[in-house]
């Protein structure tokens, strides 16, 4: 089983986009909807001296956003487990947030596996 795992940076966001804490939130749930993925609990949103956070978790996987409104930034991560497509909860939230930047890179996760020593010792 692999989680598939999206991340970005995003800038230019206007401030009021990033610190709406309900728009946020439904930002959140809009993103999971998108990937495939269900929520275990509500989304949490806080604001506080090193911007804002804001995260969902979900059965399988998650949505987080950190913030700083005042510098129209905003980081993005969201994985899922099994057959769920991230990319599209990141598009949900780039279009939303209306982001003039965007730097992103995506990922599959999996099981480590020890090591191998090639000279056998």
């Amino acid at each position: 089983m692999t989680f598939e795992h999206v991340f970005a940076d995003l800038g230019g966001v206007p401030a009021n986009r990033l610190s709406d804490p309900q728009g946020l939130a439904g930002l959140l749930l809009a993103a999971a909807n998108a990937v495939g993925l269900s929520p275990a609990a509500a989304p949490v949103v806080t604001s506080g001296p090193r911007g804002v956070a804001a995260a969902l978790v979900c059965h399988g996987g998650h949505v987080a956003l950190h913030a700083l409104p005042e510098d129209g930034l905003c980081f993005a991560d969201i994985a899922g487990l099994g057959a769920v497509h991230p990319q599209r909860g990141l598009d949900v939230i780039v279009k939303r947030l209306g982001a003039r930047e965007v730097r992103s890179d995506a990922r599959r996760r999996g099981p480590v596996t020890p090591a191998t020593n090639p000279e056998g010792s």
